[in-house]
């Protein structure tokens, strides 16, 4: 039995203070409250942010320094840290309605947390759950416990608000992929008791902190194909294939194509009357321009149009349109969704319907052009680059195209 966990609910005791740095940084104590939009002083937040994380430690004025402010950016360093403490002091008095001079301590030339305050802080929950889910006696159900509490405290990246910093990005990095690997560990715990909800939730959760670690997809595409969501399988493969091809340029990898394709077979109904499959098959849509379809699929229908290429003696050509800006600089994101959108609509508008396009890389497209002879093909690349170029896409970007055909009598390991 999995159990709601909020890491301030841990006694909800009175003279605790309850902190948060993951997904936001906040204090609790007593029912008050301190956060970012309550001190508008960013140097004093700054400091009370690094004393914190840096809590167990005696932290020097030259350190504070260098990671308060840029080198001569103020006069007196040691006068403006000492007057920032006090301002934290009262920061902390007023909000939280505390005795601050017990929180933040000076001794021999530094300033600390003090530790000796009683603290509850989130990270500390956080891996000490995770600690507890790998002891290696615990039954695997406690384990599934624990694992969740973990994943439950994980309300996003560690000080979001200053991932920026030299000294934060390290630490962000070190509790993000921890809460990845309990991301793992609990679905694989939760794949044996057939929990699919709870494991769509923790993957989706989770992709939304970091959508390119690949596992998160494929416990979640598992999880939707188990519960006879194909459709909803389908549709996240789409997603997750267009992201990588757009910030990557790459391709998913083979443990999630082969949950696609695994999809494409188990989504076969052979109990249904011929007439029925035959509507199914059908587009349902008017074939007004080219076919357009995933690359996995467009490996297949080339694959099928190579082994009739043996029969009928026609070459098959693939084109390949590549999409640069005119300066040789990287087009940014927002105008090169824009014009690939754009690309495509004038690529199914000139090429003929049993053409095939497919998106493949982040800016580049292939082209299936069949029942066409090698001189037409060069006419038919030639044309669609130059009426691209001159387009109003063109003022923007430049297409260039390449083309290879595939003979027939290379394609001889067919006939084995």
């Amino acid at each position: 039995m999995l159990l709601n966990t909020d890491f301030k609910t841990q006694g909800n005791k009175e003279g605790v203070l309850y902190i948060q740095l993951l997904g936001d940084f906040l204090i609790e104590y007593n029912q008050n409250t301190l956060s970012g939009e309550k001190v508008h002083a960013k140097q004093v937040w700054n400091l009370l942010e690094y004393l914190i994380v840096n809590r167990k430690k005696e932290t020097s004025l030259d350190t504070l320094i260098e990671i308060l402010w840029n080198e001569k950016e103020v006069e007196d360093p040691a006068n403006a840290l000492k007057n920032l403490a006090y301002r934290l002091r009262n920061t902390i008095k007023k909000n939280l309605k505390l005795d601050s001079n017990n929180c933040i301590v000076y001794k021999y030339g530094s300033y600390a947390w003090n530790t000796e305050v009683p603290c509850v802080f989130d990270v500390d929950l956080f891996e000490d759950y995770i600690k507890e889910a790998e002891k290696p006696s615990i039954e695997k159900s406690l384990a599934c416990d624990y694992y969740y509490k973990a994943f439950q405290i994980y309300k996003g990246n560690f000080l979001p608000q200053s991932e920026y910093k030299e000294w934060v990005r390290p630490i962000a990095v070190y509790y993000q992929r921890m809460y990845m690997k309990v991301c793992e560990k609990l679905c694989e715990l939760l794949m044996e008791q057939e929990s699919y909800d709870i494991i769509e939730e923790v993957c989706r959760r989770a992709i939304t902190v970091d959508p390119f670690v690949e596992i998160n997809h494929v416990n979640l595409i598992k999880a939707l194909i188990a519960t006879n969501n194909q459709k909803k399988a389908v549709a996240h493969y789409n997603e997750v294939s267009n992201m990588f091809y757009d910030e990557l340029g790459v391709q998913p990898s083979e443990a999630i194509t082969k949950l696609y394709k695994d999809i494409i077979n188990k989504n076969l109904d052979f109990e249904k009357d011929i007439a029925v499959i035959k509507g199914d098959l059908a587009e349902t849509n008017d074939v007004t321009g080219t076919l357009q379809c995933n690359y996995e699929m467009f490996k297949i229908i080339y694959r099928l149009q190579a082994r009739a290429a043996l029969r009928n003696g026609k070459s098959i050509f693939i084109a390949l349109l590549t999409v640069t800006s005119k300066n040789g600089s990287k087009i940014p994101s927002n105008q090169l969704e824009e014009t690939l959108d754009n690309l495509i609509h004038t690529l199914c508008s000139f090429l003929r319907k049993d053409d095939v396009v497919t998106r493949y890389g982040r800016t580049q497209f292939l082209l299936m052009l069949s029942n066409i002879t090698y001189e037409n093909t060069v006419k038919v690349l030639n044309r669609l680059v130059n009426r691209i170029n001159k387009s109003e896409i063109g003022n923007k970007v430049e297409i260039y195209g390449q083309m290879e055909s595939i003979d027939p009598l290379e394609l001889g390991d067919y006939k084995k």
